[in-house]
């Protein structure tokens, strides 16, 4: 077996250059500058990472019109969420758009609040 997987361009050898594909979610100095757009279901969004905990949507955002639903049809508990998060900013929304900046605590409250 050891002689084949050189053949094969293997090794069992742990390379120094393998990193960890797993992505991160950790805000720093250099990205609170950044614009994030995100796009989803004819959602369009510009999003800030103020700070660590502090996540900035500029107005103007349409909202993602329907939930998506559980398998049975019902409502699930990412849409109860996402509901719960757009009435906390009720008196920034209008006509399902944004009509001031929002700032959320995180990259999921962010993608709950749009969708």
């Amino acid at each position: 077996m050891k002689q084949l997987l050189p053949i094969l361009g293997l090794s069992l050898e742990k390379s120094p250059n393998n990193k960890s594909a797993k992505a991160r979610h950790k805000w720093t100095k250099e990205i609170k500058d950044i614009p994030f757009n995100v796009m989803y279901r004819g959602c369009s969004a510009t999003v800030f990472w103020q700070k660590r905990q502090e996540m900035r949507i500029l107005a103007g955002v349409k909202f993602v019109q329907e939930a998506s639903l559980n398998k049975d049809g019902s409502v699930g508990f990412v849409a109860k969420v996402g509901d719960k998060l757009r009435l906390e900013q009720a008196d920034k929304i209008q006509d399902d758009y944004t009509i001031e900046d929002v700032i959320l605590k995180s990259v999921n409250e962010v993608g709950l609040f749009l969708y």
